[in-house]
């Protein structure tokens, strides 16, 4: 097991994180290999894991799983799952990470690692790939007469596993929607679903990676409702003049909101990637840009990632082959914790869920803890609550009044909070800490001895 570097833990979201991690050997095929029931590592290369994380870096849970294992989370009913690769279907697992249950698609599909859904009804959204023989000569110039192209097919299942609904690419869209594959090629992964999304009106938002495109299809009959992005965009987006591309993750954060992981594969000079936020009209098909995290375009994760928005306002963004590999900011866009595997892993999506520990509830007033430990040397953290969203400051002063650090000037959401102060600079002696917001000011004493 690999340990993880944590580059910054200021005032992240009180939940535990999940992640899974892979090398691109073990992705592709290359990284480990089989003898039965037993596994080797090829090379140094870091082993597979699932993992639960604290915001400390600490692991919660870790599970080492045989090549890779994808799309690891927490569901409604309060279990785990995530994609198998070598059962090539979804586990489920109970609170205390046995394995009672597996999921994979109906009517003779087989079951992709990309996405699966729960509802709150029990049912499962879950999807698969379709490879088809077609002759591409009949659609485009030099077109491979016996190439393999490959659909995708949307199911929901029932409690029972029953397929209650089918959508196909094939009866939908065209194979030429496709904005940068190779037409031409023995095989041709044409639309490349990555992800599923309940919308709040009971239809469905899914992800196509190769069309650039974002699609609503309605529930019951599996039509087309609207197309945001790609060749067939009905959209005219305002504050944003940089079309999202090959994208991995879209999900409503709110009636009328969405967010998606845009990957920028094909975005004009150097590429970077982001997470935006646009608000909708369906009606009148506007896409407004209301919120945007670009990590000053320092990041460029070619494949996989999400962002996840959390109950508190934070969003967690998992950059997939980007590096970092997990960030989470505030809805300023501060970032507030940041995480970093050795470069040769990757992380597929990760998420934040209350998992085996109490639900965090907003508190009723602004308290400041006595820091811990005090005295200190020359580490110590200093706690505090905040109960409504506002401008907070936290600063350090020495026994003369004079202000020496300030650790936290910023808008926070309510919520609970632990920072950190390291005072190796400083002098052995008593020093002040001010906590102050709203109409809150409190002022504790600590002693730092060397």
């Amino acid at each position: 097991f690999t340990p993880f570097s944590i580059l910054n833990s200021s005032k992240p979201s009180y939940v535990r994180f999940f992640f899974s991690n892979f090398t691109l050997e073990n992705f592709l095929g290359g990284g480990t290999g089989h003898t039965g029931n037993e596994s080797r590592t090829m090379g140094n290369k870091p082993n597979p894991y699932l993992v639960i994380m604290e915001n400390s870096g600490e692991t919660y849970f870790f599970k080492r799983v045989t090549r890779y294992g994808l799309d690891f989370k927490k569901i409604s009913n309060g279990n785990i799952v995530y994609f198998e690769h070598s059962r090539n279907k979804y586990m489920m697992m109970d609170s205390n990470f046995t394995i009672f249950d597996s999921i994979e698609c109906g009517n003779g599909y087989p079951t992709d690692h990309h996405e699966l859904i729960f509802n709150n009804d029990g049912h499962a959204l879950i999807m698969s790939y379709d490879p088809v023989k077609i002759d591409m000569s009949q659609m485009v110039s030099n077109g491979n007469p016996r190439a393999t192209v490959i659909g995708l097919v949307i199911q929901e299942l029932d409690e029972d596993k029953n397929v209650v609904f089918q959508w196909r690419s094939w009866d939908h869209v065209q194979i030429t929607d496709a904005t940068h594959e190779d037409l031409t090629s023995p095989t041709v992964d044409y639309i490349h679903g990555n992800s599923i999304e309940p919308d709040w009106d009971g239809n469905l938002i899914i992800s196509s990676r190769h069309f650039d495109e974002i699609t609503k299809i309605d529930r019951i009959t599996g039509n087309i409702i609207w197309r945001l992005g790609g060749k067939n965009n009905e959209f005219t987006f305002l504050n944003d003049t940089i079309p999202f591309s090959h994208q991995h993750d879209a999900r409503r954060v709110a009636p009328g909101r969405i967010t998606i992981f845009d990957n920028g594969n094909f975005r004009n000079g150097i590429p970077y990637s982001r997470v935006i936020e646009y608000e909708l009209d369906e009606v009148n098909k506007t896409a407004n840009l209301v919120w945007e995290f670009d990590h000053d375009k320092e990041i460029f994760g070619f494949a996989m990632g999400n962002a996840q928005r959390l109950p508190n306002g934070n969003t967690v963004v998992g950059w997939g082959t980007g590096y970092p590999n997990v960030t989470e900011v505030d809805a300023n866009g501060n970032i507030v914790f940041e995480m970093v595997m050795p470069d040769t892993l990757w992380t597929y999506r990760a998420f934040k869920f209350t998992f085996n520990q109490p639900d965090e509830s907003i508190p009723d007033k602004y308290t400041l803890s006595q820091n811990y430990p005090n005295p200190f040397n020359p580490n110590t953290n200093i706690s505090f609550t905040i109960p409504e969203q506002g401008l907070v400051t936290l600063n350090i002063y020495d026994i003369l009044g004079r202000e020496i650090a300030q650790l936290v000037n910023t808008n926070l959401n309510p919520g609970n909070y632990n920072i950190s102060w390291n005072a190796s600079n400083f002098s052995s002696g008593i020093y002040f800490y001010t906590l102050e917001g709203g109409n809150f000011i409190e002022t504790k004493k600590m002693v730092l001895i060397r």
